[in-house]
């Protein structure tokens, strides 16, 4: 147990854990989405695209275009608090649309 321990303690310390929370943008971007609080079907792309394009040309967008979605009755969710670790900016942002 000790050993384990200490190998899990010098992972931290020289940077191996990288190794195990690294993911591709492409896998952090599917594991967030809108559900919608009733029927628990993800948002349509439509109401996706009509919300951004709404909102796209504004300075504080991505709040007013999480405004938007949560508005037509949509929560947002994320698969793994890997979301979070890479996208601290999104997350801080879209929490507020969580419940």
């Amino acid at each position: 147990m000790k050993i384990l321990g200490v190998t899990i303690f010098t992972c931290l310390l020289s940077g191996c854990w990288t190794m195990f929370t690294y993911r591709e943008n492409y896998t952090i971007d599917s594991m967030a989405y809108w559900e919608h609080v009733e029927s628990k079907v993800k948002a349509s792309s439509e109401l996706k695209n009509k919300c951004f394009e709404k909102f796209s040309h504004t300075n504080n967008y991505k709040d007013l275009y999480a405004r938007c979605i949560y508005e037509n009755g949509y929560l947002f969710k994320t698969t793994s608090w890997l979301y979070c670790y890479h996208k601290p900016k999104e997350c801080e942002v879209y929490n507020k649309y969580r419940k």
